[in-house]
Formats: structure tokens, C-alpha cells, sequence
């Protein structure tokens, strides 16, 4: 889920000569080299930070030093390579604005946005150039590029690292056929068992939330002092395992806490290696996440289950075989077992499904399956973690919405729509809507690297190794785009007096060309409505079950990193059981 579009995309700009974007003006952000000293860790996000704050001043020292060795280096030119793949070298100018990237992203994309006036603009980063387009002709051409020209598969293993940080896990840089079964695994799969897991998913969270309260410390008044991001990610951590893992592992607490911490050890470590010197930062990594140990510690155990379950499905025969819906399920279960041709009962959560999924004309490894798991997990917690916690701080930001989304999950007709489909409730799906469309936590969209020097229709030239991007979340803040864009309003896209089509348009989990949350076109996330449906449940048990108040929030409520804006971990949500009607 990750991680963000307008009602009408900007008119398509066209350039009448064929250009290059090294002669386009790099982005300028006039007051951003004064306030570099005053930035400090106050910007990094809150895992970076404590990491940093733990370790002995020694090693602070060095580290600085390596890295103004590194940054010192690339700036005039010492290197033997850099790592920008353009024509032209970088300045000393252009090299402190990629490492200011790095704090304040998503700030400076949106003011070199607001100054392009709808024309393409780069942004540098320490690792490579990227290419910000916002026309409909460009953002249509990238998603119908060829995936060995463009591929978002290189992005991600570039913003991953893999191999060092998933316990060797090997990627391509563009998927073809091999990726399209765990996709299928996802979209159909998932998608299908929603309406049958919902019971299960709505225990499982009302039983976590109500955890949080407990080991929370109390107010007078009776509240429970809650840490929103770090309750909201155990909340979602034990809902995900219920889904995608057996319940040897679900119910297991050494792997839900290595569950729990695996993206962002993943996310620290990659970071690490892709900002220090190559032999800085692997063994930076390691020292930062123990050895990787969440990392080791999941594939073990989702190691030993896979093996398992391929020895016995070549015995059976069902190798690569795709796991059914049936049309009854135990809804008491987590996710019950369908029938196989043989009779056998096979198990029925995520981990069969991507094993069910295999291309049948690949012969996989246990390791293969394994690591494709991984990576999916990193992305069904990540993302969705950190948009329920900006939809919760919205929704207690704007108190005025909290009384007809109450009247709408008192409703029974409703209610009994949202249990049966994991759809419906067209408030709160406005509501989170706008969450998306104004807290978008990412500032960038349907990334793609070139893997070879790439021309555009128009004559812009993009190089090889650099990325393209959509700047959406400035986009969707546009008032070229949206009334009033900056201002929250939960009832944006509600349509009550629509027809159903327009009402189904207007959906969260609805992708079209105007709503780019879940990518576009060919490539868009195939767990979106598992996704929007968590975060209802999330929602619904919050409103209904608890009284809450936000605490004053001191400052940004979010810490940026690159182009992300990651919450801030001291914001507090206060929550009381509400009494018996």
C-alpha cells in the first residue's frame, strides 16, 4: 500500500523542440543551504535518529568523516566513477543540493513543482538524477515503455538492496513472465478471500488495539497514552501475519517481533549502503540491524514452512497449482483450507497462494519463493502502516467529520454491505480518500529507471541509471487540480446523489488515470482493496469502540527522508472505551 491524484490531470504540455533535461535549470531552493546545519537530526526519520542517538561518539565521528570524505570526493570529481549516469558533470552546487535531498525531499519537489509550471524539472539525489514529468501524454508513455527500457523492478531493487539486505535474495532488473503469478496471488487471490477473512481480520485488530490500551501508561481522566506509529504498526504486523502466514508463525511472538521489525530494518540498512561508501556500508548495515537479524530470523522460519510444503506438494502432484475460493467458508478460521483435486485439505493463507502461483515452467528454489515472500511483506506492512497513522491523525485533527462517520457505521445495511464484500461505507471510504490524497506520505509516483539511455516522443532525453517519477503528491495539492487543495475536507468524494458508476469512480480502491495512489495503467498495487479494507476495520473499531484525543503535536507531525514523509514517532493518541449505549 508504500506508500497519491487530482480530478483533472494538467492540460499536456509539449515542447517544441527536441530537448535534453541537462539543459532544463536544476532545482533551486534558495533558503534550503542556510538551514543545512540547522536541520540535523531532527529530519531524519525516528529510526534513524535513535540509531544514531545509541551510538558512541567515536563512531559518530567516523561515520561523518567517511561520509564528508565521500560527499567531498563526488563533489569535484575524485572519483573514479560517478554515480551519475548523465554527460555532464555535476557541480559542487548540484552535489550539496543531492545530499539535501536526502533531509528535505519531499519540500524541495514541491517547490521546484510549484516554479516548473507544469513543465518536466530534475531533482538530484546522492545515487542518480531524477526526471519529474506531470503530463498525461509523458505519464502514459512511461507506463507503456518496455519493461527493459523502463522497469520499476530496478527501482525497487535499487531502493531495497536485496541481496544484502534479504538474506541474499537475487533480482532482476525488469520482471517479466516470472512476476505475474505472485501478482495473480495478490489481486485474485487475496482479493477473493476478503469477504471470508473480514471476521478474523476485525478480532484480530479489536484484540491487538485493545493490548495497546492496556500496556499504555493512564491518565487521570482514564486515557490510555498510546504511540500512534508504533501501535499502528503492531496492529497491522499481527492482522498481516493472520492473513499471510499459518498460524505456527502468526501465533508465534519471535516471529511476529522479527515480522514487526524486518521492513524497517530493511529500509535502514538499505539506506546505509546506498548513502555510505561501498565497503562503509554494508558493514554499517549489518552493525545497525544486528546482523540483519530480523531479516535472518524470518527466513528461517518462512524457510522451514515452504520446504515443508514443496516436498509435499511434489509427493501430491499440486506443484504450481492455483488454490480456489470455495463458495462457504468457516468464517471462525483464519483462513480455512480448500479442497484439492486429491481430496488433500491445502492450506490456505498467503504463502500457498505464491507457491499456487509459481510459473509452472520455473523450477524454483526454496530460497527463490522465500525471498519473493519477503519482499511482498515488506511492502503489504510498510505502506499500509504508515497511511493508517495519517488517516488517524486526521481523522482526530478534524473532529467535526467524527459524528456522521459514526451515523454511517451505526447503520446496519451498511454495516452488513462493508462484512460481506470488504467494500462499501462510501463516508469513510471519502474520508480516507482525502487522508490519501492530502497525507500522502510519498511524495513521488510510478517510478521506473532507464535501463538504457531513453527518449521520450518529444525529444527529451532521459540517461541510463536515471529515474522518472510522477510528483503526485504536489500534483494532488494543486489547486489546478483540487478546490481549495490544501484544505482537509472528508467529505470530498462523497457522492450520495450519484449514479452508482460515478460512485464507484469516486472509490478509494478505484484506480483510474485521475487517482494515481496505486500507480497507473499496466502496474498498479494488486492489494489495494485488501488495503483499503484494513483500514476501515481499523478505523470502524476505533470510532465505535473508544473516545480519543490527539495530543498537541510540537512541531512537524512527520520527519522527511528522501521523498518520503515518515510520522513522527511521539505522536500520541489518547484512548478511553466508550461507555455502553
Amino acid at each position: 500500500m508504500r506508500n497519491h491524484m487530482p480530478e483533472r490531470v494538467v492540460e499536456c504540455f509539449s515542447i517544441q523542440e527536441p530537448v535534453e533535461f541537462s539543459h532544463l535549470s536544476p532545482v533551486t531552493a534558495p533558503c534550503n543551504l542556510c538551514r543545512f546545519e540547522s536541520c540535523g537530526l531532527r529530519t531524519l526519520p525516528k529510526m534513524l535518529q535513535e540509531y544514531v542517538q545509541q551510538l558512541p561518539p567515536q563512531s559518530i565521528a567516523f561515520a561523518a568523516l567517511c561520509i564528508l570524505y565521500y560527499v567531498v570526493t563526488q563533489a569535484w570529481g575524485y572519483s573514479e566513477k560517478s554515480s551519475l549516469t548523465s554527460s555532464k558533470t555535476r557541480t559542487f552546487r548540484q552535489w550539496i543540493q543531492a545530499y539535501m535531498f536526502l533531509f528535505q525531499g519531499s519540500s524541495m519537489i514541491e517547490e521546484r513543482y510549484m516554479k516548473a509550471n507544469g513543465q518536466p524539472f530534475t531533482m538530484h539525489t546522492p545515487g542518480n538524477l531524477n526526471f519529474m514529468i506531470t503530463s498525461s501524454q509523458h505519464i502514459q508513455e512511461l507506463d507503456k515503455a518496455p519493461r527493459h527500457k523502463l522497469s520499476l523492478h530496478a527501482v525497487a531493487k535499487e531502493f531495497l538492496q536485496p541481496k544484502q539486505t534479504m538474506h541474499g535474495f537475487e533480482w532482476k532488473d525488469q520482471r517479466g513472465i516470472e512476476g505475474t503469478g505472485f501478482v495473480r496471488a495478490i489481486k485474485s487471490l487475496l482479493t477473493a478471500h476478503i469477504p471470508y477473512l473480514m471476521p478474523r481480520l476485525s478480532t484480530v485488530i479489536n484484540k491487538q488495539i485493545l493490548e495497546e490500551t492496556k500496556i499504555a501508561p493512564i491518565t487521570i481522566q482514564g486515557y490510555s497514552r498510546v504511540p500512534l506509529f508504533a501501535a499502528v504498526k503492531r496492529i497491522i504486523t499481527r492482522t498481516n501475519c493472520a492473513v499471510f502466514f499459518p498460524s505456527e508463525l502468526s501465533d508465534n511472538p519471535e516471529f511476529v517481533k522479527a515480522a514487526l521489525d524486518f521492513p524497517e530494518d530493511v529500509y535502514l540498512a538499505a539506506e546505509l549502503i546506498r548513502i555510505l561508501p561501498g565497503g562503509i556500508g554494508p558493514f554499517a548495515a549489518r552493525m545497525a540491524t544486528k546482523g540483519h537479524q530480523s531479516t535472518t530470523i524470518m527466513h528461517k522460519f518462512i524457510h522451514d514452512v515452504v520446504r515443508k510444503r514443496l516436498e509435499k506438494a511434489k509427493i501430491s502432484g499440486n506443484m504450481g497449482q492455483e488454490s480456489g475460493v470455495r463458495d462457504t467458508v468457516d468464517s471462525s478460521s483464519t483462513c480455512q483450507s480448500n479442497a484439492t483435486p486429491s481430496n488433500e485439505e491445502q492450506p490456505n493463507d498467503g504463502i500457498q497462494w505464491l507457491i499456487n502461483t509459481t510459473p509452472p515452467s520455473e523450477s524454483w528454489s526454496t530460497d527463490r519463493l522465500v525471498g519473493e515472500i519477503m519482499a511482498i511483506w515488506y511492502g503489504s506492512l510498510h505502506t499500509l502502516a504508515i497511511a493508517t497513522t495519517y488517516a488517524l491523525v486526521d481523522l482526530f485533527s478534524h473532529p467535526e467529520i467524527i459524528p456522521p462517520l459514526r451515523a454511517e457505521l451505526s447503520s446496519p445495511s451498511a454495516v452488513a454491505e462493508f462484512e460481506s464484500t470488504g467494500e462499501g461505507l462510501p463516508m469513510l471510504d471519502s474520508f480516507l480518500k482525502e487522508s490519501a490524497r492530502l497525507s500522502a506520505f510519498e511524495s513521488t509516483a510510478i517510478r521506473r529507471q532507464a535501463l538504457e539511455d531513453y527518449t521520450f516522443f518529444d525529444g527529451i532525453k532521459v540517461p541510463k541509471g536515471s529515474w522518472i517519477c510522477v510528483p503526485h503528491r504536489a500534483m494532488m495539492r494543486d489547486e489546478r487540480h483540487f478546490p481549495n487543495a490544501t484544505q482537509f475536507d472528508g467529505l470530498r468524494f462523497y457522492r450520495p446523489n450519484a449514479s452508482k458508476s460515478e460512485q464507484d469512480a469516486a472509490r478509494l480502491s478505484n484506480r483510474t488515470e485521475k487517482w494515481m495512489v496505486w500507480g497507473a495503467g499496466r502496474i498498479t498495487c494488486p492489494g489495494r482493496v485488501y488495503a483499503v479494507a484494513v483500514l476501515k476495520l481499523v478505523l470502524r473499531e476505533v470510532l465505535c469502540k473508544y473516545d480519543c484525543e490527539l495530543e498537541p503535536i510540537k512541531g512537524s507531525r512527520s520527519a522527511q527522508w528522501r521523498s518520503a514523509l515518515i510520522p513522527r514517532a511521539g505522536i500520541t493518541l489518547r484512548l478511553k472505551a466508550r461507555d455502553a449505549a
